[in-house]
């Protein structure tokens, strides 16, 4: 009889909206932080303009590479994720590609549009931990 040994690998579960969150507030406040001292080492472009400068294109392309091009990395997960230990996957474990990762980072608006909704209308369904962009991509968020 011979016997072997298999180390049991960790069982990981999906990690909690309040998790992602805290994460997705973590990746803000970074790169705001970024965009901040961006903004204030070079020349705007309008000075009187609030919202419409012609800067805020590539503050959108920077979050697209940023969330992007982290959750499609070898640390599946954008630097908030990954301090909280949550990492992004495929439906069956895999690391994402970056066009995955494109399209989820492309949706998420709209997951967060539908769960503001909920949350006015009150719902008790605040508890999800399968968003809208994750059905769409066929990805995961684990703890």
């Amino acid at each position: 009889m011979q016997l072997s040994y298999q180390k049991a690998k960790p069982h990981l579960l999906e990690a909690q909206l309040g998790t992602r969150v805290l994460a997705f507030c973590l990746d803000t406040l970074f790169l705001l932080s970024v965009i901040g001292l961006i903004e204030y080492f070079t020349i705007s472009s309008n000075e009187e303009a609030l919202l419409f400068k012609s800067e805020r294109l590539l503050h959108i392309l920077m979050g697209w590479l940023y969330f992007a091009g982290t959750e499609s990395a070898a640390w599946q997960g954008s630097i908030g994720k990954h301090l909280l230990g949550l990492r992004v996957v495929g439906q069956s474990g895999e690391r994402i590609s970056f066009r995955r990762a494109s399209l989820r980072y492309l949706l998420k608006p709209i997951s967060i549009f539908v769960l503001l909704m909920q949350a006015l209308a009150g719902s008790a369904a605040l508890s999800y931990t399968y968003l809208f962009h994750d059905r769409i991509c066929k990805t995961r968020v684990l703890a």
